[in-house]
């Protein structure tokens, strides 16, 4: 609630509007990179265990697996791309396959709810007022058998789902091959993607045991990674020499800090946000200062009631730091330079600097 009424209010108050965006959307946190850096071994993982499918879907068995991860670590990202590529490897084969991706925190924490909207996704034409959890799993299968159709499930969230449920929904999709024994079904795979492995603790036995153990994890960016992530984002979303490399590196150094946890979707919005405080006022260019800004109306490290309660000589200090990085222009300044300016301000107020 904050972040949207500080994005507000430092975004709309100036007026010149100036092109530096090629393309906004490309900073989303829902956009789709061809190319997922830094995650090919997770690429690796998935096509390790669902590459092949395609080669006789009529034959595969449930393949089960979990996707583990803290926010922005590209999960659902590398999860919905591997998801796509192989729709559109099924599309170059001629074999109807669909990658159904179900978010348990948006399409519902009841599983009446979520198979509805899980039921639609895979056939729209279904009415499913009328049928119970169970039937609904019913008709998935009778549907995608009728239409020789295959599909690829990718459940986000499930932690949240499980945390705020107790219903056995794992029970019922780990256990979908039981409606046809001893026969393959169309429903090739299931993928369970959480923010940690704890999730699988409130399971009972019978649901671990056909969970399985394929865990596929996704560790935190680190800076280098989240610097080059950003770099990509931005050759695709700003125009030439809108955003120059420090302003990359500086934010990447926020982005990896511990405030920010590596989340790249961080990274993206302060470009995002950025670019926006730049154009509203009148700059052709992001500068340290709309970053800093950005930052500080978002994620303040430091009240103006915190500045209050310092001693004279550290409000100078700050002065002086603040004064530092508005003259040169850059995300950093030396030492030096900082006290050079805090002498000034000393000598300005007449006073004697430490």
């Amino acid at each position: 609630k904050n972040f949207s009424k500080a994005v507000h209010s430092i975004f709309w108050e100036e007026t010149s509007m100036t092109a530096i965006f090629v393309d906004r959307d490309k900073l989303s946190p829902r956009y789709l990179p061809k190319n997922l850096l830094h995650r090919d071994q997770q690429v690796r993982m998935l096509n390790s265990i669902y590459g092949d499918i395609l080669d006789r879907p009529g034959e595969v068995f449930l393949r089960v697996s979990q996707v583990v991860g803290g926010v922005g670590t590209g999960k659902t990202c590398t999860v919905s791309r591997f998801g796509l590529k192989l729709e559109e490897e099924a599309l170059k084969r001629k074999i109807n396959l669909k990658f159904v991706y179900v978010n348990c925190k948006v399409d519902g924490t009841k599983r009446f709810v979520l198979y509805g909207n899980m039921l639609r996704k895979v056939a729209p034409q279904i009415a499913t007022e009328s049928l119970s959890p169970e039937d609904m799993l019913h008709q998935l299968i009778s549907f995608l058998e009728d239409k020789k159709t295959y599909v690829l499930l990718a459940f986000d969230e499930i932690d949240y789902f499980l945390k705020m449920s107790k219903e056995h929904i794992i029970y019922d999709l780990t256990r979908l091959p039981e409606l046809k024994v001893g026969e393959p079904i169309p429903v090739l795979g299931e993928i369970f993607i959480s923010r940690d492995a704890k999730w699988s603790e409130r399971l009972d036995p019978g649901e671990l045991s056909t969970l399985g153990r394929l865990i596929i994890d996704f560790p935190k960016y680190s800076f280098e990674e989240i610097k080059d992530i950003l770099f990509a984002r931005v050759e695709e979303a700003f125009k030439p020499g809108v955003v120059d490399e420090d302003i990359i590196e500086f934010i990447s150094r926020f982005v990896a800090s511990p405030s920010a946890n590596s989340d790249i979707r961080v990274g993206l919005d302060l470009l995002h946000f950025s670019g926006i405080l730049a154009e509203n006022m009148g700059y052709e260019r992001i500068l340290p200062d709309h970053v800093r800004r950005v930052i500080g109306e978002t994620n303040p490290s430091i009240t103006t009631e915190d500045i209050l309660n310092l001693d004279q000589d550290l409000r100078l200090a700050l002065l002086g730091l603040a004064r530092a990085l508005r003259f040169q222009k850059t995300s950093y300044v030396r030492l030096r330079e900082i006290f050079q300016s805090y002498q000034l301000v000393c000598e300005e107020l007449s006073l004697i600097h430490i």
